[in-house]
């Protein structure tokens, strides 16, 4: 998203500069010193009595739309000086150089790299989340466009595919599409038999899922047919319009499938309760605490489009909403009463106690290098020396220091703090490391409990029998809520007659 800064000049003019995301600090100084005569190095950029570092990005420089920046004399010239640039490769591979500020990208990559700068179609730098795409841009971007003025700084050159893919974004499962000839082949049937009666559907719909409309089948059809290269070889029937009316036959069919799908779902339901209950049979305990080993299972992950810009602007409705809420939250802050440190540190105490009585057990995986995971069921009052001692039972060389932390921040766990305190219940996922790494890599755990491995799915519903809140207090609970105003009313019955006008 566009932003335009109001520089306020020492002669007292204003300018405007227009800018995008990606536009350093320093280029929008050294816009508004070209436009009004004066030499960029004798100048910094000050924004409410801060001045800015003109090595940052607009993105990330927390300047609003229409800000007022001032142009102040700098206490020192600056003078410039290489920039230690770090060229990292697909591979992996850092190589180290100095350039002057004016240096091309285009140039820089010819002294780092020019053997990969060929093999490359289209070659691409990243910096922060700034991309120069192609060799015509690479002989126009310098470094000093990109901000670099000093120091050091890391760039990637990686090669940028037809299909432009965003880096670094965590992907997401998506679901399996369907096969379009089943569709077509109901389409096929249908138009077919255009008057077969109950007696037929059961012979012709085998397909558990929902029939669709007409129309919603043609657009699928048709972006189907315009994606395959060889759609001129595809014989597909046209389908009738949306506007013609349905068939009885049509009719009947899409009821026959949706009270078929329906069954499917609650024949499902039961088998997933009956597994639930019955899923201790099905996994290998490895000894105390329900320990149970399986793999981490691999899915194929799919990158997310890089999304244009327009897509975080935001409209007229999203923008009345956030500030709905703002408000709302505001209004909650207000209201809020402000609590010393002993009443907070005693609401911190009931809330500890109402998860101690709704949750009976932790479930605590331990995850290691080769990606085999170790699960323990636990209580909220166990100890973090107790899941230490707990994973010295199940290692090939117990008597070899270790420690186990989580992620993000790579916190290390106290022995003596408790799950509760620790703030794990009702689950954790935990990350195992040697303190020494051995040079000859071994299997971590023993060899019958790589033997003796369980399923990821029975795992997890293993997991989630466990970590459950308890039932009976829940129903406590509600009951209570019950017995309130009973209690209430009963009191109020026995005040006299006289007394309730």
């Amino acid at each position: 998203m566009s932003k335009d800064i109001i520089v306020l000049a020492p002669n007292g003019r204003r300018q405007k500069v227009h800018c995008t995301p990606d536009t350093s600090i320093l280029q929008v100084l050294e816009d508004v010193c070209l436009k009004q005569g004066f030499q960029p190095s004798d100048y910094d950029l000050k924004h409410h009595n801060h001045i800015l570092d003109l090595t940052t990005t607009i993105r990330f420089s927390n300047l609003p739309n229409k800000a007022m920046l001032e142009m102040v004399e700098a206490d020192k010239k600056r003078q410039e000086s290489n920039v230690t640039i770090g060229l990292q490769l697909e591979d992996g591979e850092r190589r180290t150089a100095d350039f002057a500020p004016n240096t091309a990208l285009y140039d820089l990559i010819i002294s780092l790299a020019p053997g990969e700068l060929h093999s490359l179609e289209q070659p691409t730098i990243l910096y922060m989340r700034q991309e120069v795409v192609g060799e015509p841009a690479l002989k126009e971007k310098t470094l000093r466009q990109l901000g670099l003025i000093k120091g050091r700084a890391i760039l990637r050159l990686l090669n940028k595919q037809a299909e432009a893919r965003q880096a670094n974004v965590s992907a997401f499962y998506r679901c399996p599409v369907p096969d379009p000839k089943v569709s077509e082949g109901r389409i096929k049937n249908i138009e077919d038999n255009p008057e077969s009666g109950p007696s037929n559907i059961n012979k012709q719909c085998k397909d558990p899922h929902p029939a669709r409309q007409p129309d919603i089948i043609t657009k699928y059809k048709e972006n189907t047919i315009q994606q395959r290269k060889n759609a001129e070889s595809l014989a597909i029937e046209p389908v009738e319009s949306s506007s013609e009316p349905m068939t009885p036959a049509k009719e009947e069919l899409m009821e026959v499938d949706a009270q078929k799908s329906n069954t499917t779902f609650t024949s499902q339901s039961r088998e997933h309760l009956e597994r639930r209950l019955k899923i201790e049979e099905e996994v290998t305990f490895l000894g105390a605490q329900k320990a149970i080993a399986f793999m981490q299972p691999d899915y194929m992950e799919e990158e997310i489009d890089d999304l244009p810009d327009d897509f975080y602007e935001l409209s007229i409705e999203e923008v009345r909403k956030l500030y709905h809420d703002l408000q709302q939250n505001r209004i909650t802050l207000e209201n809020t009463p402000l609590l010393t440190s002993s009443k907070q540190k005693e609401f911190e105490e009931q809330a500890s106690l109402q998860k101690l009585n709704l949750y009976k057990n932790v479930v605590v995986r331990v995850q290691f290098p080769d990606h085999i995971i170790l699960q323990g069921i636990f209580t909220p009052t166990n100890t973090i020396e107790d899941v230490t001692n707990f994973i010295k039972e199940h290692l090939r060389n117990p008597n070899k220091q270790f420690h186990i932390f989580v992620t993000p921040l790579k916190e290390t766990l106290q022995p003596k703090m408790t799950l509760l305190d620790a703030k794990f219940v009702p689950c954790v996922h935990m990350h195992f490391k040697w303190i020494e790494e051995d040079k000859i890599k071994q299997p971590y755990l023993k060899d019958e409990i790589y033997q003796k491995k369980t399923a990821s799915d029975a795992a997890t519903i293993l997991a989630s029998k466990y970590r459950a809140p308890s039932r009976r207090k829940v129903e406590d609970n509600h009951q209570n809520s019950h017995k309130t105003p009973t209690a209430s009313t009963s009191k109020s019955s026995k005040l006299p007659k006289w007394f309730k006008n």
